[in-house]
């Protein structure tokens, strides 16, 4: 366990970097560097660990444990849009203010970071998968549109 634990701190680290990056650029200082640290609580953290870098098969327990810590996660943490879903049955949610939106655009962007491509707007887009406020959503559109006419005129 104490490799799992040790790979996923590398883990949690390298993401925080990629995801610092994108905030960077967006102005997010603050978030760039608080981003994420829920990951380090043990309720969190261990289950991680576990079900990302051990190799082994979780138990009914440990998967139980994992889908508790993936809750916290989103519930501890505005820049994911599950933060803000009231009523997931008739997809009502609240109004995601910009910096986390923002955010949670920068956390996703930080995943082709990571694998050392670049950044794609097309893959972006999950405005249809997901739960947001209406406001949201548009807002959503219009940040994911600029940054494809961005990548354009580069």
């Amino acid at each position: 366990m104490l490799k799992a634990c040790w790979r996923n701190i590398l883990y949690i680290i390298n993401h925080k970097m990629n995801v610092l990056v994108e905030c960077w650029q967006e102005g997010l200082y603050i978030q760039g560097i608080t981003h994420d640290l829920s990951k380090f609580s043990p309720i969190e953290f261990f289950p991680y660990a576990k079900k990302f870098f051990s190799g082994k098969q979780l138990s009914e327990d440990d998967e139980l444990r994992w889908k508790y810590a993936w809750l916290h996660h989103q519930h501890k943490n505005k820049h994911h849009w599950e933060y803000w879903v009231v009523d997931p049955n008739n997809k009502k949610a609240l109004p995601m203010p910009r910096k986390y939106l923002l955010e949670m655009v920068c956390d996703w962007r930080s995943f082709s970071r990571k694998w050392g491509k670049k950044v794609k707007t097309s893959t972006l887009n999950l405005s249809e998968k997901i739960i947001l406020h209406p406001e949201t959503k548009k807002e959503l559109e219009i940040i994911i549109e600029n940054k494809r006419l961005e990548e354009k005129i580069i």
